[in-house]
C-alpha cells in the first residue's frame, strides 16, 4: 500500500525532529552544567550528626507512650553547678555565703573516682536567662559556676 505522504515533506519533517532533539539535548546539558554552580553541597557544609529512631507501629505500649508524652510540652530548665570540693566544712561555709546573696543553693554527695565529694549547686531556673542573671550576681561576689541544663 503506498503512503499517502510526500516522501519529501517526510524528510523535512525528520529534520525538523532531529533538531528539536539536539536543541532539547542542548539545554538539558546546558541546565545540568549550571546547576553544579547553584547547588550546594550540602554534606560539606553541614557536619551535623543526624539521629535516625524507628518506631515499630506494631506494639502499643510504645503509641500509649508516644501519645501521652505529646501532650506535655517540655520546658528546659537549668541550674548552676558552683563546684565540687572535697572538704564539707568549707563547702557548708560556701553554701551559706551564696545563701546570703539570695540564691538558693543545695549541697549534693557525690562520688567521684571512689572519694566522697560535695556539690555546690543552685537551685532551678526556669530560663536560660535567669540562670545567666544568678551567675552574674555569683561572679560580682567572686564565684565561679557552670550553667547546666537540668535532666529531670
Amino acid at each position: 500500500m503506498p503512503s499517502n505522504e510526500d516522501p519529501f515533506s517526510e524528510a523535512i519533517q525528520l529534520k525538523k525532529a532531529k533538531k528539536r532533539l539536539l536543541g532539547a539535548l542542548i539545554i538539558l546539558i546546558g541546565l545540568l552544567i549550571l546547576s553544579y554552580f547553584f547547588l550546594e553541597d550540602r554534606s560539606l557544609t553541614h557536619n551535623q550528626n543526624i539521629k535516625i529512631s524507628f518506631i515499630d507501629e506494631s506494639d502499643s505500649s510504645i503509641n500509649n507512650s508516644i501519645d501521652q508524652s505529646s501532650e506535655n510540652f517540655e520546658v528546659d530548665n537549668f541550674f548552676i553547678q558552683v563546684g565540687i570540693f572535697s572538704d564539707k566544712e568549707k563547702t557548708l561555709n560556701l553554701l551559706s555565703s551564696i545563701q546570703s546573696f539570695g540564691i538558693d543553693c543545695t549541697l549534693e554527695t557525690v562520688e567521684l573516682d571512689g572519694k566522697k565529694m560535695f556539690r555546690v549547686k543552685t537551685g532551678i531556673f526556669e530560663s536560660y536567662t535567669d540562670a545567666e542573671t544568678a551567675l552574674e550576681i555569683l561572679k560580682s561576689n567572686k564565684f565561679s559556676g557552670i550553667i547546666k541544663k537540668y535532666n529531670s
